[in-house]
């Protein structure tokens, strides 16, 4: 039996194009785990810690048929970051998340990745909603959570990530994002 590859969903805004850090055309290892590679915003130290995230960031696509879209600005083609849904175990529902790269912040990106992988979500996968769970000291991600209409719900305690506020995304009607399925 010959097993066909998966096909990995694009997803383009106005200003970057999402891809898959599965996907044959993303190098997951020059991106981020490389000598020289820019690191992430508040990313651990430790080398093994970022390999064994980026393995599970990609492992999660294979599990889940979902994840972490690289984000890539169109424009310099230089990725800012990961933005996507994540349900690790442990976790109450699929959640809305993202980890920008050092210089990649108060620029947009995540703000706009996230509103294309919330139409993503709804429109092409059918989800009815989604939450984010937000650091309730972390202003920025707040401001951004509510720039996306997301409403907030109480809080969940995770043993290791400790207390965060539940925001819950719900389907609009938005135009200006293209998804382009399995375009290799």
């Amino acid at each position: 039996m010959i097993a066909s590859a998966p096909s990995w969903p694009i997803i383009e805004t106005e200003r970057l194009r999402l891809v898959c850090p599965a996907s044959p055309e993303f190098d997951p290892v020059a991106a981020y785990l490389m000598p020289g590679a820019r690191l992430f915003v508040d990313q651990h130290p430790d080398e093994e810690a970022a390999w064994w995230s980026i393995a599970t960031i990609i492992g999660h696509w294979h599990l889940r048929g979902y994840g972490h879209f690289a984000v890539i600005d169109r424009e310099t083609d230089l990725d800012v970051g990961l933005v996507g849904p994540w349900f690790p175990r442990g976790w109450p529902e699929p959640e809305l998340s993202w980890q920008l790269l050092d210089g990649a912040e108060g620029k947009g990106y995540a703000t706009e990745a996230a509103r294309g992988v919330l139409d993503w979500l709804f429109q092409d996968k059918g989800w009815a909603s989604c939450i984010s769970l937000v650091d309730p000291e972390n202003d920025r991600s707040i401001a951004m959570v509510k720039r996306l209409g997301a409403r907030s719900e109480g809080m969940f305690h995770h043993r290791m990530a400790g207390d965060m506020r539940i925001w819950r995304h719900l389907p609009r009607t938005v135009a200006g994002r293209k998804l382009l399925e399995g375009l290799q």
